[in-house]
């Protein structure tokens, strides 16, 4: 969902912050240590019963090393059995696309992405995303675009760039094979006729053989005449850390503030392979705050619990979400912020809604990476949003 510098081209840090470009492969490069990234997503996943390798039967929990509690993420929605649906808006129509195929030899890393138009002719209000992901993803992120030409075929491309100019909005980032993210009764996202949407998937073939990627995504929707409120997203996190070779280290506690407006039902965490931790609490600044994620359940980088919260959570002035990333560095390099499998991440993404809507809104604590930047950045509200979106204007140049 990723905005400031998600792989040194989120630009905002590229631009104001001097990120090392060269620090970080382009999208569409295999990683430079394949044989790291092979050997430690070994230690995560059981490549002899993993769906795709020589006698797999298929994902099995039970086959996971270590193995995961399979509560883990409990307060979320359970779409295959849920206690009571009689209350919902019924599903008025749903639209499904994907993006698909490309082949991937052992070892390769890649992010790509597709541009598609949904068969909508009307206005639609979108409840419910859906997405099924096929063997070797990293991450796959939703958006809805304001680009008008469609690109069907995958292309090379770098995660959440486009959101910088104010035209592409995620919806929905995941990283779970199957995952359903409804919203609360009367909550949608609100899509134009013939919805543009980008998907964006981030691929790592961690098994012994070719792979073929692909993912698919659904859109559930209701009628108009349903709507109490428009969902939206928000997007946090740093940039702000460096983990020695070999040892644990965290951020320590960042905060940033939430629209008083906002009434969040939905958060989910994201690292990548070294992650042990995403903490949030809810509260005010300087004072005792309430544990919101992950809750008593354990955390993988993997497989985040995506925690839904009925009732929402609420905000008041000078309230927000407090949080901390932390990590276990069993490799022998120290280890960044960056897009690759190789370097590291600390972000969450929290689903809101509010009426009137407020929109999108990312924030991101530099740190100590640039202090002159002041404690948090948010777009839209920061003047440096405006100078990203001139920057893409201009076709990548001022």
């Amino acid at each position: 969902m990723k905005l400031l510098p998600f792989s040194c081209c989120f630009l905002l840090f590229s631009l104001l912050v001097g990120c090392d470009a060269e620090s970080t492969p382009v999208a569409s490069s295999v990683s430079p240590d394949t044989s790291d990234i092979i050997t430690d997503v070994s230690n995560v996943l059981d490549t002899a019963n993993v769906d795709g390798a020589d006698g797999a039967d298929g994902p099995d929990s039970e086959t996971v090393d270590p193995p995961k509690d399979e509560d883990a993420g409990s307060a979320a929605v359970d779409t295959d059995n849920p206690e009571d649906i009689s209350t919902r808006p019924p599903v008025a129509a749903t639209y499904d696309t994907f993006i698909g195929d490309w082949d991937m030899q052992p070892g390769q890393e890649i992010t790509k992405c597709v541009l598609k138009r949904l068969e909508n002719e009307n206005e639609v209000w979108v409840t419910g995303i859906t997405t099924d992901l096929g063997q070797g993803s990293h991450h796959v992120i939703v958006y809805r675009s304001a680009e008008t030409e469609e690109k069907t075929e995958p292309f090379d491309c770098f995660p959440f760039l486009e959101t910088l100019g104010g035209n592409t909005i995620p919806l929905m980032i995941t990283q779970i094979p199957q995952e359903t993210l409804e919203f609360p009764d009367g909550v949608a996202f609100k899509f134009e006729p013939n919805q543009m949407v980008r998907i964006e998937a981030h691929y790592l073939n961690y098994y012994p053989e070719d792979i073929t990627a692909h993912a698919d995504v659904s859109f559930h929707t209701i009628d108009a005449a349903d709507v109490e409120a428009e969902a939206n997203m928000l997007f946090y996190g740093t940039p702000d850390f460096n983990i020695p070779a070999g040892e644990t280290y965290d951020t320590g506690w960042f905060f940033l503030d939430v629209w008083k407006e906002a009434k969040v039902f939905a958060i989910t965490g994201h690292t990548h392979q070294y992650g042990t931790n995403v903490e949030i609490k809810h509260g005010l600044q300087n004072e005792d705050k309430t544990d919101i994620y992950p809750l008593d359940k354990p955390f993988y980088w993997d497989e985040a619990p995506l925690i839904q919260f009925d009732p929402p959570l609420s905000f008041e002035n000078g309230e927000g979400f407090e949080y901390r990333c932390s990590w276990n560095n069993t490799g022998d390099k120290n280890v960044t912020f960056g897009e690759s499998a190789n370097q590291e991440m600390c972000f969450f993404w929290a689903y809101y809604y509010s009426a009137p809507s407020k929109g999108y809104r990312m924030c991101i604590n530099p740190g100590d990476i640039y202090t002159q930047l002041g404690d948090q950045v948010c777009c839209p509200d920061n003047f440096l949003c405006s100078l990203v979106e001139e920057y893409l204007a201009g076709g990548g140049s001022f």
